[in-house]
């Protein structure tokens, strides 16, 4: 195969990776409406989007394997494949997750809720699509500089799993809202943590794909380096 037709092939798999994350974008965004709104039916637009992100990465993944086994890669073009496999797994998981907090959605809009516990799950999802959406525009840009700053931004949203866990386990006397709704704000709050660590992690694997290195030792070298510069 001609390495220019390869480096074709790549660019296209990057596209998709891309496509993938902007629809998953767009569920992430439509569930964010739905738990502001308590909207059941645009919840319920995302019932289903599990299968269809599960058969593109399916595809994604198989066209991974086919490039390998066509042309032996370079270790840059496998450290891209290798990335494109880590990314689409994120972003089919995390659509994954989108469906999960949509069915909740949909399953409690008629239950009654504690406004505190509300606010912080919904500040909490507000967080974790941002963080996922700048984890996709790090991909896309291959900007690392970012990427070492996506860690902290996260820890706001382990901040909101641990407030939002105090108040699910120590509810304020005579309210905390229905049982059902309280049970799946618990799962919510689950997977709305795991959402941004998803994106944190696209994050990271850009920083693999640049760098080859893991996003921990980038970081530490990083860091070291602007302490000689500060020192010198």
């Amino acid at each position: 195969m001609p390495r220019e037709t390869f480096q074709q092939e790549l660019d296209g798999l990057i596209s998709d990776v891309l496509d993938l994350g902007e629809e998953v974008e767009g569920s992430l965004e439509n569930m964010v409406r739905a738990m502001e709104a308590h909207d059941a039916g645009v919840a319920r637009q995302e019932l289903g989007v599990d299968v269809h992100y599960k058969a593109r990465g399916m595809e994604i993944e198989r066209e991974c394997m086919i490039l390998q086994a066509r042309q032996a890669p370079v270790a840059r073009d496998l450290r891209l494949l290798y990335t494109v496999q880590s990314v689409t797994n994120h972003l089919v998981r995390s659509g994954t997750l989108t469906e999960h907090i949509c069915q909740a959605v949909a399953e409690t809009a008629d239950c009654e809720r504690d406004e505190d516990l509300e606010a912080s799950l919904i500040e909490m999802a507000r967080t974790a699509r941002n963080i996922f959406g700048e984890g996709l525009d790090i991909f896309r840009d291959r900007d690392i500089e970012r990427a070492r700053d996506l860690q902290a931004k996260d820890d706001k949203v382990d901040l909101l799993y641990s407030e939002a866990m105090n108040l699910i386990a120590n509810p304020p006397d005579g309210g905390g809202g229905a049982p059902e709704w309280r049970m799946r704000a618990a799962l919510m709050v689950h997977y709305l943590e795991r959402i941004s660590d998803h994106g944190v992690d696209v994050g990271g694997s850009t920083v693999f794909l640049v760098t080859g290195q893991r996003i921990e030792d980038a970081m530490q070298q990083y860091l070291d380096r602007n302490v000689d510069h500060d020192g010198g």
